[in-house]
């Protein structure tokens, strides 16, 4: 082929891409662009707010501004005041009874009561029923702290893989295109065909795609991560790549890990609350045919006097006790075979995660193998073609499986960190180890104690609504 053939073939290849193609590729930059913007660890001095996204800002604007975690908070509250309510059920009321008298014009107090709740065993039980179900309120906020947590950082690490990804194919992209610009100059030349041009740009383009796919990946992660944070759009996200840190549990045997799972579980200390909450209810309901306790006077003549107090008690007995009694020894039944289900999951979870563990650090060795291996052959691949002593097709498969070795290196090392999260969530080990709830000691849950008549006060919540907010959001 002369050199005039050759360079009127490669004029004809390039106005054969028409603006469809000049269309494409000025999206793809357009698209690459953005992905830079969104994901650059540096940002462009100007107004506009950043936020560098880490591990640790991550947790801690999480737990302070995250929507479901504030709404979770409001169920505390809520049984708080459950609590309040049952306390102020045990407080003695006066009830007066008046008539209005024409003969004295006014009114005269046809009776005197005095109403005695804490009298009444049902209201004592429903009252450390109550408490109960607070403590087991404030462990179910810290379960959902530590599951929101995991998942967003689970999706830290995936925007962190996927900015790795589209490195990798870009510069896959950037490779091809540095071939095919040599390409263009030795087909002009007539030393290789214009198919081998045409052939390496379209490898180009598949690279660039790929690229511009990750990077429609990113944006909505992105959003997904603007909205678990609570930012404003004008926020900009600068992501810093961290991986996580391993755990020793890695290395103990399975036995030993899956009873520290079981002993630290927050879901098992919830459930022991739970069946506490549930006897006291089951006896709350047993008594309740003890339904009045009062001391008061009635007037005779239509006036109530002091001298002449009586007490007075309601009892209302019915077959329904039986069934009811029942009723509730199954439900708590029903709550302690959640802990045998907890048990059995938290094996499971423990046994799938740390063999995970294993083949994904295996997987990891094997792809930085041949993440190098491949590199070096790409270039000797390409030093032989330069000289005439390979052909294209050995090139872009040379390239073609660096990239791929790259990707599952990338891969290995997201999958290392997804398995490591699960078990540093299971174990409440390193980062989520800080996040204490509303439990700071993380107490298991104790007998309540049986307060002698005037002292109904004994271990009440001393917590304000205020103070509950500080210990719970951690302020």
């Amino acid at each position: 082929m002369s050199q005039q053939g050759g360079l009127w073939n490669i004029r004809a290849f390039e106005s054969q891409m028409g603006s469809s193609m000049k269309q494409f590729l000025k999206s793809l930059k357009i698209a690459v662009l953005s992905f830079a913007l969104v994901t650059s660890p540096t940002l462009a001095q100007g107004p506009t707010q950043g936020f560098v996204l880490n591990q640790s800002t991550l947790q801690s604007q999480l737990l302070s501004s995250n929507l479901e975690v504030l709404k979770a908070l409001y169920a505390v509250h809520d049984a708080k005041d459950q609590v309040n309510v049952a306390r102020a059920n045990l407080l003695p009321s006066l009830n007066l009874g008046a008539m209005l008298s024409f003969s004295a014009g006014g009114f005269v107090l046809s009776s005197v009561e005095f109403l005695l709740p804490f009298l009444l065993p049902s209201n004592w039980y429903n009252y450390y029923s109550e408490k109960n179900l607070f403590e087991a309120e404030k462990l179910s906020y810290n379960t959902i702290q530590l599951n929101i947590y995991s998942s967003a950082l689970s999706t830290y690490f995936m925007m962190v893989a996927d900015r790795q990804l589209y490195g990798i194919f870009q510069q896959q992209y950037q490779d091809l295109q540095d071939v095919y610009e040599m390409q263009k100059k030795r087909a002009a030349a007539g030393l290789i065909p214009v198919s081998d041009v045409m052939e390496t740009q379209a490898e180009a383009h598949l690279a660039g795609i790929k690229a511009s796919q990750l990077a429609e990946l990113s944006k909505q992660e992105v959003a997904s991560m603007r909205k678990s944070l609570n930012l404003t759009l004008e926020t900009q996200i600068q992501l810093e790549n961290s991986d996580m840190k391993n755990s020793p549990f890695e290395f103990e045997a399975m036995e030993t890990t899956i009873a520290k799972a079981n002993g630290v579980s927050l879901e098992r200390a919830q459930i022991k609350y739970l069946v506490k909450a549930a006897e006291l209810q089951k006896w709350a309901k047993v008594f309740t045919f003890i339904n009045g306790a009062s001391i008061g006077s009635r007037g005779s003549s239509g006036n109530a006097s002091f001298d002449n107090i009586q007490s007075s008690g309601n009892m209302n007995f019915g077959f329904a006790q039986f069934p009811m009694y029942e009723l509730n020894e199954r439900r708590i039944k029903e709550i302690q075979l959640q802990d045998d289900i907890l048990k059995l999951e938290n094996t499971r979870i423990i046994e799938s995660t740390v063999g995970s563990i294993e083949e994904a650090k295996h997987q990891l060795d094997l792809a930085t193998q041949a993440e190098i291996q491949m590199a070096q052959v790409y270039q000797m691949r390409l030093q032989s073609y330069e000289q005439g002593a390979a052909t294209l097709i050995e090139v872009l498969q040379a390239r073609t499986r660096m990239s791929t070795s790259s990707v599952e290196k990338v891969k290995a090392q997201l999958d290392l960190n997804l398995q490591r999260t699960v078990l540093h969530r299971t174990l409440l080990t390193a980062q989520f180890g800080t996040i204490k709830g509303c439990n700071p000691k993380r107490d298991p849950p104790e007998e309540p104690k049986r307060c002698l008549i005037g002292k109904f006060l004994c271990k009440k919540p001393s917590e304000s609504h205020t103070t509950l907010d500080e210990i719970c959001r951690g302020k």
